[in-house]
């Protein structure tokens, strides 16, 4: 019942504050691509491990995004750019009033950076779950929980968590080319928790920790 409730008052904020787009002149219509992010967000929730159930009930008892090993891309891609750029597309649409489909261009250089950020943001969130992963690995064998760490094994998950980790960082760096000299600098403050990941690194992708 929590989670019903939850998932109805999420769909009502999406449909009441999110996809109407309301600009100055008065008009008012939906946004389709805030359409696709609420809808699919919400079947999301349900089908990261809700099947059997309650997809169950309409014939999609087989969809887990979870389950299929699809969680790793769907947290890259939901935690990651679309948490992060939905914050300012909704602002140059719904405050600057360009429209996602008549200004697709104007809208797409306005949101090429905001995207850039996403990436690490999303590599990190990644993180979360592939550390769970490598952790219940054994136990999601015998579920039937077939996640990365399950079909390619724990160095896999280990590496990957790696690579993830190293990746965030390297945008740090990427993004001090790209800044004005001005401001470039703030662009490197992400580093100062380098140190704090060094133990976290050690520990799963060259130690015996484990993912615990």
């Amino acid at each position: 019942r929590g989670c019903v409730l939850c998932l109805m008052a999420s769909l009502f904020i999406g449909m009441r504050y999110l996809i109407p787009t309301n600009c100055s002149d008065g008009g008012s219509s939906a946004d389709p691509i805030m359409v696709f992010i609420v809808l699919s967000s919400l079947f999301n929730a349900v089908a990261y491990t809700g099947g059997p159930f309650p997809l169950g009930y309409i014939g999609l008892g087989n969809i887990s995004i979870g389950y299929s090993g699809l969680g790793d891309l769907f947290v890259f891609l939901y935690f990651g750019i679309v948490a992060t750029v939905s914050v300012p597309y909704l602002y140059v649409t719904k405050t600057a009033c360009i429209s996602p489909l008549e200004d697709t261009t104007k809208l797409l250089q306005l949101l090429q950076y905001p995207f850039l950020c996403s990436i690490p943001i999303g590599f990190l969130a990644t993180n979360i779950i592939v550390v769970n992963n490598l952790r219940d690995r054994h136990t999601d064998i015998h579920a039937g929980k077939r996640t990365m760490a399950v079909r390619f094994g724990a160095t896999f998950a280990k590496m990957e968590y790696l690579l993830l980790v190293v990746a965030s960082y390297a945008f740090c760096v990427y993004f001090y080319l790209l800044e004005a000299e001005s401001v470039r600098w703030t662009t490197l403050l992400p580093l100062l928790s380098l140190p704090m990941s060094i133990p976290q690194l050690k520990a799963v992708a060259f130690g015996g920790k484990d993912g615990q």
